[in-house]
């Protein structure tokens, strides 16, 4: 079974790297280091999850996610918010957009592996369920 793609948005170098190690040992990880070039990483890759920092130039993560999902892309796919912005209005807003979930940094990296392998599930769960309606059918 091949590994499940994901793409990780983040300007600040050491995050991305810190990320991807902690990630690449059970997934392909390929990543952005903004907004725009996370969307053109979306067209070309179709990442079965996003990662995406809040706070970086050219567009911040929550614009990014905007645009994806007007665009009409990734509308199942679970995103991953990571930001150092803490507050409740943050969280919430990530979460109104859609995201699956919102890790503050610092990160815990078994915090983060475990946030990942649970929206994987969750998906799994899902499909199940949609096959299991189609075939009562």
């Amino acid at each position: 079974m091949d590994k499940k793609l994901i793409l990780v948005v983040d300007d600040e170098p050491s995050i991305l790297i810190a990320v991807k190690d902690t990630l690449e040992i059970n997934y392909d990880v390929i990543t952005a280091k903004n907004g725009k070039e996370a969307i053109k990483m979306i067209e070309k890759h179709n990442p079965d999850l996003v990662i995406m920092d809040i706070m970086m130039p050219d567009m911040d993560g929550f614009e990014a996610i905007k645009k994806i999902r007007e665009q009409g892309k990734l509308l199942k796919t679970p995103v991953i918010f990571l930001s150092a912005k803490t507050g409740i209005a943050d969280i919430e807003h990530g979460l109104e957009l859609g995201g699956f979930d919102y890790i503050t940094k610092p990160f815990s990296p078994s915090k983060l592996l475990k946030k990942v392998d649970e929206a994987f599930q969750r998906l799994e769960i899902r499909k199940k369920i949609q096959q299991k309606k189609i075939s009562e059918k």
